[in-house]
């Protein structure tokens, strides 16, 4: 635990270092802050703190940097302080920012991808959106769609305004009112379950199907069934790879590796899996604290989104450790809010 005047002179190095990108002196932070105390004192503030791991000399330079260790107190302290002004500030304006564009879209595609592009946009990083994980969503309903006079499109929308569609070939002739007929059936039975719970729900509505109509229901739950495997892929919008390469030089010769992973929608997203996020508290996860060595010199910071309480997806930027922690911060939490809130609606 760090003293008070410690903690605001390390604030100061790291604001002055992600304003500047130069090392910090003692001199230079007299120069621009108000400690109200000696030069030799400032000295020793800062002896104290590379003692403690918390900022590091770079090279023969007379400034300091800090490290990961001193990025780690900066950020829990903005975000444990019920929030600093900054980030405050930052939350307001970027809620009005996105809102502006996203409450216009509502098909989901366009809305996670536009949503990525925003954030990487205000962030100045690059974005990753994940798409709802179907199983962790409901039923908002179901629909069946005569194609021919034995083909059926089968669509499934779910809460998290997720729609998957499939074709399913009938083995004899369907008419447009038995159609509706099946799909009241299936309605009632499925409409408002949870996907995880719809194998079982459609094994019990076979059970109870007479004869005449078995073969059709069947099929389209099988149809059912094949859209549900086939959305449980992972699945990510990305936006902002070109901001990466724009601070090449800041993530220590490890940009190939980390623009690779960040292409790789499956592997993105098991690195957002990797943690967990409490609903409205934005996470930062810091340099070495990553255990994906592609990660170890960049900083991720995460939020999630949900519908009515339950867990959809994560939102996160990607960048270098030296970022802007309270505007990330912020930009993340916003667009969960918002994300949130549209699922509700």
């Amino acid at each position: 635990m760090i003293s008070e005047r410690n903690a605001a002179v390390l604030r100061s190095i790291i604001e002055d270092f992600i304003l500047t990108n130069e090392p910090v002196s003692s001199k230079a932070l007299l120069e621009r802050h108000q400690f109200g105390v000696s030069s030799a004192t400032i000295r020793n503030d800062m002896a104290v703190l590379e003692e403690e791991g918390y900022i590091q000399a770079p090279h023969t330079s007379s400034g300091r940097v800090p490290t990961d260790k001193g990025y780690r107190v900066f950020v829990d302290q903005m975000i444990n302080a019920e929030a600093t002004a900054e980030l405050k500030k930052n939350l307001v304006e970027l809620n009005r920012l996105f809102s502006n564009t996203l409450d216009q879209l509502t098909d989901l595609d366009e809305k996670l991808q536009t949503s990525a592009q925003l954030l990487a946009k205000a962030t100045g990083e690059a974005a990753v959106v994940q798409y709802p994980n179907l199983q962790s969503t409901f039923v908002r309903s179901i629909e069946f769609v005569k194609v021919s006079d034995s083909r059926v499109l089968v669509l499934l929308i779910t809460q998290a305004d997720r729609i998957a569609q499939h074709i399913v070939v009938l083995s004899n002739e369907i008419t447009e009112d038995q159609l509706s007929d099946l799909k009241k059936s299936f309605s009632q039975v499925c409409q408002g379950s949870s996907i995880e719970s719809l194998p079982e729900k459609l094994n019990d509505l076979i059970s109870k199907t007479s004869p005449e109509s078995l073969a059709h229901v069947k099929a389209l739950s099988e149809g059912l069934l094949v859209l549900i495997k086939a959305n449980k892929q992972d699945k990510v919008a990305l936006a902002g790879a070109s901001n990466l390469v724009r601070a090449e030089q800041e993530f220590a010769g490890g940009l190939s590796s980390l623009l690779e992973t960040f292409d790789e929608g499956t592997d993105i997203w098991k690195v957002l899996n990797l943690w967990k996020i409490e609903a409205e508290t934005p996470k930062a996860i810091i340099g070495s604290e990553n255990s994906v060595f592609e990660f170890s010199t960049s900083s991720l910071v995460l939020s999630g989104y949900s519908n009515h309480g339950t867990d959809l997806a994560k939102i996160a930027v990607l960048g270098p450790t030296r970022m802007n922690y309270a505007r990330n911060l912020a930009a993340v939490l916003a667009l969960s809010q918002l994300l949130s809130k549209n699922q509700e609606d």
